[in-house]
């Protein structure tokens, strides 16, 4: 019987039935999801358990982290934009999120002064509750569950290196320099350097001529560097398990849990918000949403440990908010 519905549902959406083609898309994103949730979970555990095993240091983790941002990730984003069209949506979509981290921010600080928090504290509340994890989980995740809308992945990209980048080199590696003890790593000229110094900002850059060119790359390269970007999320899911102190988590947990939640619940809510207002086309607005929903920036853990705030506060809540932003994710998909 579930055959026959199967076909059948096939053949009215060949013969014009377009919002049948929707629903059915859908339906294997949903289930997508519930793999991927599966596969998430599983890499994290199997990170802790390589930790736990002395595999996995902190030196190790800290190595499978650049050696991602120095071919996966690279080749993932060349690839994605290599595939897409040019839009002036991307623009929109790109001033949309800026705006949106901008008030997250300021959302953040205001909530900190409230409470009231100690500086360090807040300072990880301004930056890990509003800038996302896009580029080693965000853009992967969207990239595979919408491998047949490269549009879809473009604007992922355009919030990942159009903000999330610039956000964390340039404004929150300051906030979190001046709330800790630290000294040359908060102007905009190291900023800058650091972002010129990645791999991946390149590859955008590649990315985005070729699409404004309408050019495409030769096949087995372009399947290469699909097949080498999609090593991009296990690898970073090992290393977000090699991070995971149990220890911190417990005796911090009020810290982890406010910087979490309004990381995975006050920014895609937030976005939403905004979305509702600016009218973005469907494409655009599902990756904003998805990208909003991600967990902390892995790399705020580090700048955190180079500032010397709250280095272990910091590490928890990256890998504490990679579990409830995977555990929410249906919800976010669900609601556009």
């Amino acid at each position: 019987m579930g055959r026959e519905i199967t076909v059948r549902l096939r053949k009215k959406a060949t013969t014009g039935g377009c919002p049948y083609k929707r629903v059915l898309f859908r339906v294997s994103v949903q289930g997508a999801v519930g793999h991927y949730l599966v596969m998430f979970l599983l890499l994290v555990l199997l990170g802790y358990g390589l930790r736990r095993g002395g595999v996995l240091t902190d030196e190790t983790t800290a190595w499978l982290a650049r050696l991602v941002a120095l071919a996966p990730l690279p080749a993932l984003v060349l690839s994605a934009l290599a595939k897409a069209s040019f839009s002036p949506t991307l623009l929109g979509a790109w001033g949309v999120a800026m705006l949106s981290v901008w008030l997250g921010m300021g959302l953040a600080w205001l909530l900190g002064n409230l409470l009231p928090l100690a500086t360090p504290t807040r300072a990880l509340l301004i930056v890990q509750g509003s800038i996302s994890n896009t580029g080693f989980l965000g853009t992967p995740l969207i990239a595979a569950l919408y491998s047949h809308e490269p549009n879809i992945v473009a604007a992922a990209v355009a919030y990942d290196m159009g903000v999330t980048s610039l956000m964390i080199h340039m404004v929150g590696a300051r906030v979190l320099a001046r709330a800790g003890a630290a000294e040359g790593v908060s102007d905009g000229v190291n900023g800058l350097r650091r972002l010129a110094q990645m791999p991946v900002f390149w590859a955008a850059i590649a990315g985005y001529a070729l699409m404004l060119a309408g050019v495409r790359l030769p096949e087995p390269l372009l399947f290469t560097l699909e097949r080498l970007g999609q090593t991009t999320t296990p690898l970073v899911l090992l290393a977000i398990g090699g991070m995971l102190h149990w220890r911190t988590l417990g005796a911090r947990w009020k810290a982890v849990a406010l910087i979490v939640g309004f990381k995975t619940l006050v920014m895609p809510l937030l976005m939403l918000g905004l979305l509702r207002l600016a009218g973005l086309p469907s494409f655009a607005a599902q990756a904003l949403l998805l990208q909003s929903a991600m967990p902390t920036v892995m790399v705020s853990a580090v700048y955190a440990a180079a500032c010397r705030t709250e280095p272990e506060l910091a590490s928890g809540v990256v890998v504490a908010s990679t579990v409830a932003a995977l555990a929410l994710l249906p919800l976010w998909m669900g609601a556009r």
